[in-house]
């Protein structure tokens, strides 16, 4: 399709959710395709109106400058709501792109200390809107290649997080349910700022292999999986507890050995008691 006719573009225009719904039911190559020629000023709100995950899909496919313009009809949570789910060269290209006083936020809200759950979140797990039916659910699941867990997010249309939908109850739910009558409520965000440490004692990891990520506001980042919280652990630990090397340590610790070995030769030529009967006068603690 080269052109789109004025038909079309009144439809996009006077129905903006409608025309959501069709194109995100397309390839995302040919919904592309067909969007490249559409005014910024009507495709904004179309977008708007996806589900986030299809939205950052077609917008990769976009010319950077259409879509730093079409983030700039779109307000704030929309649009990091869509920038945290596309990719990470394009990410710091629009970031550049955009104006400081927008892209300065959102360069903060996609930085956290190695310690928290937002430094190992994902942010390009598929979420979506809780009015979305289980039917039209799956059909965007299976056009996502990369794995993604065995829950879903649910938000709402300002991007908070309203509750969980196991892939379980997805599967075996009457077509026309939604979202939003399938979800688990009881479960809590974690907060991006929450260090690792608390976030591995949350009760909700029994339920669920990755959880959903907030931020201060409420606002939807990512999700945190079990896999990725247990690497993150790991990998703090073993910063914690380097290996002794040439280390100040090392030489102190090898400095006593060689100190207790001559005093266990002298204690042997003058016949003093044994090993086990001497004790320093000062206890030396390798974790110190």
């Amino acid at each position: 399709m080269k052109h789109s006719s004025s038909l079309s573009l009144d439809f996009l225009a006077s129905k903006p959710q409608s025309a959501a719904q069709v194109l995100q039911a397309l390839e995302v190559e040919q919904a592309a395709q067909y969007l490249r020629e559409v005014p910024v000023r009507i495709l904004a709100p179309v977008l708007d109106e996806m589900e986030t995950w299809p939205a950052a899909r077609i917008l990769d496919l976009l010319t950077l400058e259409q879509n730093a313009a079409i983030f700039m009809q779109l307000g704030y949570r929309s649009v990091a709501s869509l920038l945290r789910l596309q990719h990470g060269e394009r990410r710091t290209a629009l970031l550049a792109a955009l104006p400081g006083q927008l892209a300065r936020p959102l360069t903060q809200s996609l930085a956290y200390q190695e310690s928290t759950v937002g430094a190992w979140m994902d942010m390009s797990t598929p979420h979506f809107y809780a009015d979305l039916s289980a039917h039209d659910c799956l059909a965007l699941l299976r056009k996502i290649s990369h794995p993604f867990g065995s829950s879903l997010t649910v938000i709402s249309h300002n991007h908070r997080v309203l509750g969980v939908v196991t892939l379980d109850a997805l599967l075996i739910s009457p077509a026309t349910r939604t979202l939003g009558e399938l979800m688990d409520v009881k479960l809590t965000p974690l907060p991006a700022e929450l260090s690792l440490d608390v976030a591995r004692n949350m009760p909700d990891w029994h339920a669920h292999s990755n959880l959903p990520v907030r931020s201060v506001n409420g606002t939807f980042l990512g999700t945190l999986s079990r896999t990725a919280l247990h690497k993150a652990l790991d990998s703090s630990k073993s910063a914690a507890t380097p290996s002794l090397d040439d280390s100040v340590l090392a030489h102190l610790v090898r400095a006593m050995a060689t100190t207790v070995a001559g005093m266990l030769r002298v204690s042997s030529n003058t016949g003093a008691g044994s090993y086990e009967e001497w004790q320093p006068a000062a206890e030396v603690r390798h974790d110190q």
